[in-house]
């Protein structure tokens, strides 16, 4: 089964996310989702992380939180979850893939239309984690 690692980046109450490529070949073309990609063999899921956000944003975290592995039902994989806190500026993240990037807060993330299904929630629970665990 394809392996995944996502982030759930966050600083100061918002949340990063890209717009996926309006392409028929991607999973959740031209919807807002998660950075972040496929495990390739030799990798563990946080070094996957790590490698795509370098290619994707040009940034490359010293550390994340792993959240949680989740069987997506939609597109058959298995996607592990990381948090990561974004602690530079954001005109630092040079976009590379996906149509455009953009930082949402809870209560905009909610009203956005065009978000991929499980984003919402799996920020949710994002969010009690660093709540729970690091204040």
């Amino acid at each position: 089964m394809k392996r995944v690692s996502k982030a759930i980046i966050t600083r100061a109450n918002e949340f990063l996310f890209q717009l996926r490529d309006d392409s028929p070949e991607i999973s959740y073309a031209n919807q807002w989702s998660f950075f972040g990609g496929e495990v390739e063999l030799d990798e563990t899921p946080w070094q996957a992380l790590q490698r795509e956000l370098e290619e994707e944003l040009e940034w490359r975290p010293k550390q994340g939180y792993f959240l949680y592995p989740w069987l997506n039902p939609e597109y058959l994989c298995r996607i592990h979850f990381f948090t990561v806190l974004f602690e530079g500026k954001a005109s630092q993240l040079i976009l590379h893939e996906g149509q455009e990037m953009g930082w949402f807060n809870l209560n905009e993330l909610v009203e956005v239309k065009s978000m991929a299904f499980h984003v919402k929630q799996h920020t949710i629970n994002a969010i009690n984690f660093l709540n729970n665990n690091l204040h």
